[in-house]
């Protein structure tokens, strides 16, 4: 991949000589049509050295109508076009130095030809804006995030992709440089473009040339080497090109985050799961009774719940009391002391107490008839001499009582 901005460097040109005016990799020429198609944020002096201005957000664009010249794209054959709507005009620019850099090897006299203005700032170089794929350059960037955790402008870093690794939630991410010696004996770190949405990384692959920008690059620590690592929450951050047959293609970048990508928290969940739902504390569990341990008893069972009424007792019956009469034994146990599985069976009910039998009662006796006409009363079998009848009615009577 990088052979192609090579063989382009080969041909720069030998001291004291110029490119022609239609040609690619003419600076002044170049710069112009860059300038053009930068919807008003870069311009061009007298001394062909471009001025990049960027905007309060990246994102902004100025107003007015800013089209792209066609005679400029014919007569220089190096077409230079913002990317609508994806990269907006400020990224875009910022692509196309980086790009046409790269067919020079990043020549510091060419280097020098860019200049940056952040907003509401001085102008500075080029290399002070966008550092890299130099180990020096990226090195100067590491020592500043070390000493300035947070950066008051977006800056940006170019490189080419060494590999795709994967986290452990399995989020993809590229790593820009490898080892970078830092400046600091001893002591060196990666440079990597991190995402929590994995779809601004997957169009990476190894070999990809990459422009990410942003205020958000920091110095990671908690791994067995720092990282220079930037967290890219917008498509825009990340413009990237190829080369085919010894040319690089046009900057684009990865489709931008969906809005149901940017409702879900940042835990690391995946885009549509599903929200949990909230706990339902369940109510007290009442355990069944252990019935395999306890023994069966013929008395009345423990009152539990609602309480079962006893069955009404038999009619006395003055009958002697007989062998099915009395209590039946205790439920039969297993071999090891409790009761089979089962539901327990029910306990009948307590005899009703046997009575000694009542004494038979004699009938009544024969009432006497009445006396006849002026005769005397006549005398009951068991009265006594003397007796009156009435006498002997009384002692009936109190027989008949218990």
């Amino acid at each position: 991949m990088r052979l192609g901005a090579r063989m382009l460097a080969q041909f720069r040109l030998a001291p004291s000589t110029e490119h022609e005016a239609e040609c690619p990799l003419n600076p002044t020429t170049v710069a112009e049509h860059i300038a053009h198609g930068s919807q008003g944020l870069a311009d061009v002096d007298e001394r062909g050295i471009l001025r990049l201005n960027l905007p309060e957000k990246l994102t902004d664009t100025p107003p007015g109508p800013h089209d792209d010249d066609p005679a400029g794209t014919e007569r220089v054959r190096h077409t230079v076009r913002t990317v609508h709507p994806l990269l907006p005009p400020a990224v875009a620019t910022a692509a196309a130095i980086a790009r046409f850099l790269q067919l020079h090897e990043f020549d510091p006299e060419i280097v020098r030809r860019f200049k940056v203005r952040p907003h509401g700032g001085r102008l500075i170089a080029w290399d002070a804006f966008c550092y890299g794929p130099d180990p020096a350059s990226l090195a100067a960037l590491y020592e500043r995030c070390r000493q300035t955790p947070v950066l008051t402008s977006p800056v940006a870093v170019v490189g080419t992709v060494e590999r795709v690794n994967h986290d452990r939630q399995g989020r993809p991410y590229a790593m820009l440089a490898l080892e970078v010696p830092a400046q600091s004996a001893g002591d060196r770190f990666h440079v990597a473009v991190r995402s929590p949405h994995a779809g601004l990384i997957e169009p990476l692959t190894a070999g990809t040339h990459v422009l990410a920008v942003g205020a958000g690059w920091s110095v990671f620590t908690g791994g067995y080497t720092p990282t220079l690592r930037l967290f890219a929450e917008e498509h825009w951050q990340i413009a990237y090109w190829t080369t085919q047959e010894g040319k690089p293609t046009a900057p684009r970048c990865p489709p931008p985050v969906a809005q149901a990508q940017r409702v879900r928290p940042r835990s690391g969940a995946r885009a549509g799961r599903a929200m949990p739902r909230p706990a339902v504390t369940p109510g007290p569990r009442v355990a069944p009774p252990d019935n395999t341990s306890a023994v069966r008893r013929t008395g009345p069972a423990p009152a539990t719940g609602n309480p079962t009424l006893p069955a009404p007792a038999p009619p006395t019956v003055n009958t002697p009391a007989r062998p099915e009469d009395e209590p039946p034994p205790p439920a039969a146990l297993d071999a090891g002391g409790a009761e089979s599985d089962g539901p327990p069976a029910p306990v009948p009910a307590p005899p009703a107490p046997v009575l000694p039998p009542a004494p038979p009662v004699p009938p009544p006796a024969p009432a006497a008839p009445p006396p006849a006409s002026g005769a005397a009363p006549a005398l009951s079998a068991e009265a006594g001499e003397g007796d009156l009848p009435r006498s002997a009615l009384r002692r009936w009577l109190r027989r008949l009582r218990p």
